[in-house]
């Protein structure tokens, strides 16, 4: 049996180490045998078994599909008890991989208390979770903030800096408290080596299919028990009635428990560009700009991947311009869009069409209020499946020669290493 046993938890008034080893086989999973937090607040108070948690859900997924066991000396009930449910949901939406494996503790700890706090929100700044505040923000939920991508310690990063300097200044000016984790859950699992075992099985990545959401969520957990908060939401990514496989889903995250405390897979009921509306319709109700942060590894949002200038189009879409939410642009939009799908519409896949086909839907039926009208003279009537086509055939007579090198250079190379 492979095993994955947690030696030791140190903490050291804001940061908790996780020490652990695993068994041979699985050790090429695993970059380092070594799991951190850093939080902006003391968390000397919180329990053992609240604080095993997120070591237990970080590496839950990789010992249920490598059929292995985690050992633990304890653990909170409520999150021992969930974790059978999880697990079935995994399994539900990956049948092709058999979910095996368990979580042992020695001790099993019931912790409660009385609430204190009605919400807590994981908060990026992005547009799932800005819509999620607005529609929230009654409760006056803690707001806390996640860079995952250290590796031994805590080093300068300009991206998290970003990130931090985004969410501290939000959360003043809502007048909210901030929670700020710093950690190496991104990076001290082998993702790669995981997914070239397991992703053409599971059709989808470790960290996407599989880790990310367990891991964002349960970070929060020891500090939302020390603040006693009720609900962790977490926004959603995708919109009921879409199918998608993804770590971070209503049938995963909705069956974390701990103590008192539960998580809600939020906003699941709109699509993206529903929630652009939303957004947009708070900022104009209350007269208040909103800096919408999209790259999340980007120092500022870039202006040129696909996912701003998507977001780009929705603003747009409402009649808004990006620029007065976080989109520091000063070419002209309509020619910026439509050099970006000349470059890249060949690498949309469905799923990117459909959410750029709800913007232009949203565009369509809102053109009096369209300020760019040189955008949409042309965007309306913009076929992404047909300009993919087009693009692809001419990728691929373009580079026709490249792409025969470049595949006969692998199969000679993968025949050589065959045979020594």
């Amino acid at each position: 049996m492979n095993n994955i046993s947690l030696n030791q938890i140190v903490i050291n008034d804001n940061q908790v180490d996780y020490f652990f080893n695993t068994s041979e086989k699985i050790k090429k999973y695993v970059c380092r045998e070594h799991l951190f937090f850093e939080f902006n607040d003391d968390l000397t108070e919180v329990p053992e078994s609240i604080l095993a948690i997120p070591f237990v859900a970080n590496l839950a997924p990789l010992a249920w599909i490598t059929n292995s066991t985690i050992l633990v000396d304890q653990l909170d009930q409520s999150f021992f008890q969930c974790l059978k449910y999880i697990k079935k949901a995994y399994q539900n939406m990956y049948p092709n991989v058999p979910f095996n494996g368990e979580i042992i503790a020695k001790n099993i700890v019931e912790n409660t208390y009385e609430v204190e706090h009605e919400a807590a929100q994981l908060f990026s700044g992005g547009l799932d979770a800005l819509s999620t505040y607005v529609r929230i923000k009654n409760t006056k939920p803690i707001l806390i903030t996640e860079y995952a991508w250290h590796i031994d310690k805590v080093e300068k990063s300009g991206v998290w800096e970003g990130d931090k300097s985004h969410v501290m200044d939000f959360s003043a000016k809502q007048g909210l408290k901030n929670v700020l984790i710093q950690s190496n859950y991104g990076t001290f699992l082998n993702a790669s080596v995981i997914d070239k075992d397991f992703q053409k099985k599971l059709g989808d990545s470790w960290w996407h299919g599989l880790h990310h959401g367990l891991a964002i969520i349960t970070a929060a957990i020891p500090i939302a028990y020390k603040l006693k908060v009720k609900c962790i939401y977490i926004a959603s990514s995708f919109f009921e009635g879409y199918k998608a496989k993804c770590a971070s889903d209503p049938t995963v995250d909705n069956e974390i428990k701990f103590a008192s405390g539960e998580v809600f897979h939020h906003g699941y009921d709109m699509n993206r560009q529903e929630k652009v509306k939303v957004i947009v319709n708070d900022s104009k109700n209350y007269n208040s700009k909103v800096n919408l942060r999209v790259c999340f590894r980007n120092e500022e949002n870039c202006c040129e991947c696909e996912k701003c200038v998507r977001t780009m189009v929705g603003i747009l879409a409402e009649g808004q311009l990006p620029n007065d939410y976080g989109f520091k642009i000063q070419r002209n939009l309509s020619t910026h869009i439509k050099e970006f799908l000349e470059l890249n519409v060949k690498f949309f896949n469905k799923d990117k069409i459909m959410q750029w086909e709800l913007a232009k839907m949203r565009m369509e039926e809102n053109q009096k209020n369209i300020i760019s009208k040189d955008l949409l003279a042309w965007f309306l009537i913009y076929d992404f499946t047909l300009e993919r086509k087009k693009a692809l055939l001419t990728y691929r007579l373009t580079n026709f020669i490249p792409i025969i090198k470049r595949r006969m250079n692998e199969k000679i190379n993968k025949f050589l290493i065959q045979n020594g």
